[in-house]
Parts: C-alpha cells; sequence; structure tokens
C-alpha cells in the first residue's frame, strides 16, 4: 500500500506543492508556522485530527471556534492532505451512525429550518401573532369626540320724553332711549361617545386580509423549507463522498470543494449567515 499526497485547494496556489506540509502529519508547531494561523488554532487542528482519526479536507476545520475564513485560506495554500491511493480513505468505519457522528459538531436540519423560518419571518409563531392582532384590532372602539362652546348677550331701554320724565302714553310725545341694563354670558361642554361594531368581532375585513396573507406567508415557508432541507442533505451527502470516497486527481478535489461551498453559502443566504456562523463557533467532538 502507498500513499499519495493531493491538494484540497479550492484555487490554484502559490506555494509548491512540495513545500507544503501535512495536515494529517505535522506537528501543532509546524502548523502554527503557516499565516494566519497561532498556537490556539494549531492545537486545535491537531485535537481535531485525533479525535477523527484524519481530516479529510479543510471545510472540516469551520467546526473549530475562531477559524475566519483568511485562516482557512492560508491552510489551503500551505497544508496538503494524504489520500490513500488504495482504498480512497485511512479511517475504517463499522457502521453508518460512526460516519456520520464526524459531522456532530454542526448544526443539524431542526436548527438550520429555524433559522431559516426566522430570517424570512415565516415562523409559526410569527403568524399566530399576526392572527392575534388582527382580531384584536376589530375589539377597539370607533371615538367621538365633541366640543360645544355658546356665547350670549341682552341689553334693555327705558324709554323717555324730552323733558327726562319716563315716556307718557300720548302718541305725541318726542322720545329718546337709555341703556337700562346689560348681560353676557357663556357656556362650554364636551362630550366622548365610544362605539363597537361587534359583528367585527367575529370576522373583520382586517382578519380576512391577514388570513389573506397568512397563506401566502405559509406557501412561501413550506418552499423555503423544501430548498433548505434540500441543501442541506446534498451537502451532507458531498461531506460523507469526501469522507469515505476522496477524489484522487486535483480537478476532482476544487470541484467538490467549491461545489461544498457554494452549498453553504447558499443555506447562509436563507439563513441570514448563521449557518456559517455556527459552523465557526461550534465545539469540537468529544476528546477534541
Amino acid at each position: 500500500m502507498f500513499h499519495v499526497l493531493m491538494s484540497v485547494s479550492v484555487a490554484i496556489a502559490e506555494t509548491p506543492p512540495s513545500s507544503r506540509i501535512s495536515l494529517n502529519h505535522a506537528p501543532a508547531e509546524a502548523l502554527a508556522g503557516l499565516d494566519e494561523v497561532d498556537d490556539q488554532e494549531a492545537a486545535a487542528i491537531v485535537g481535531l485530527r485525533v479525535a477523527r482519526g484524519r481530516i479529510s479536507n479543510i471545510e472540516e476545520l469551520r467546526v473549530l471556534p475562531g477559524f475566519d475564513d483568511p485562516t482557512l485560506a492560508s491552510l489551503r495554500r500551505g497544508t496538503q492532505i494524504e489520500v490513500d491511493a488504495a482504498t480512497g480513505a485511512r479511517k475504517e468505519y463499522g457502521s453508518a451512525d460512526e460516519v456520520l457522528a464526524e459531522f456532530q459538531g454542526e448544526p443539524n436540519i431542526q436548527a438550520v429550518q429555524a433559522w431559516s423560518n426566522d430570517y424570512a419571518q415565516t415562523s409559526p409563531e410569527t403568524v399566530r401573532r399576526w392572527l392575534r392582532q388582527s382580531k384584536a384590532f376589530a375589539a377597539l372602539p370607533a371615538v367621538d369626540l365633541d366640543y360645544d362652546f355658546d356665547m350670549g348677550f341682552d341689553t334693555g331701554y327705558q324709554y323717555y320724553v324730552v323733558s327726562g320724565l319716563p315716556a307718557p302714553t300720548s302718541p305725541d310725545d318726542d322720545l329718546f332711549d337709555a341703556l337700562d341694563d346689560a348681560s353676557r354670558d357663556q357656556s362650554q361642554g364636551f362630550g366622548v361617545s365610544l362605539s363597537w361594531d361587534l359583528d367585527k368581532l367575529v370576522m373583520s375585513s382586517e382578519r380576512i386580509r391577514v388570513i389573506g396573507e397568512m397563506q401566502d406567508v405559509v406557501k412561501l415557508r413550506d418552499k423555503t423549507l423544501g430548498e433548505v432541507t434540500r441543501l442541506y442533505f446534498e451537502r451532507r451527502r458531498l461531506q460523507v463522498e469526501q469522507l469515505l470516497n476522496p477524489k484522487t486527481d486535483l480537478s476532482g478535489q476544487i470541484k467538490d470543494q467549491l461545489k461544498l461551498l457554494e452549498m453553504t453559502a447558499n443555506l447562509d443566504a436563507f439563513t441570514g449567515g448563521r449557518f456559517s456562523q455556527a459552523l465557526s463557533t461550534a465545539a469540537p467532538p468529544a476528546g477534541g
């Protein structure tokens, strides 16, 4: 049995293959000598390598805390991975559960679906809240406010003859009027009335509109969850293929790695970036 050294870079790196170090055999000191890789990150790589038996591709390192894109890019340029040319894999697995356990540090499908619902605002709780709010809207009364302001004036006159005596009864006398009294009054008032449309408590136009929008949201949610689920398991199938039967030619490795990155980016698009964020902050497997 013999081994062939294969690069898993997603692009042709400037570092010649002969000067790259083995990701699965180099000590922590050698890994820490690469750009963007510190002592703590190098130790974490060795720990993950011991826990899993081997590292099949750089993408697996996303489960380690603090491994950002510059760090991963440096590891792609400066390391290479040994592939068993006879079997295609160096670690033996006894069951499917053992294989899938290699990815236990990644988020499960339920978490990814929940992130997708939150990002698209299509979660069931959001829909139920809209329905509750539409019912409460009909319970609000119509409010009428009235304001009245009245002002009145009153004057009285006494009529006299020229001599100044009170007016006689004779129609021939000359009369003049003199102001006898004057008064002014004003009044104001407020009125508030509330009214309810009791029939709208059963089914209002607002509630009918919300129900229509809810149906659209449910359709969008089903479509989104279907696509997220498909991407998630297609990505996992590719990971398993890379683990059990990795490509032995550089071109095939690049194609698989780019496909894996593409599906990761698509899952990020559906979750607002939370998928990659979970990959970079997930704890390594036990023993790592």
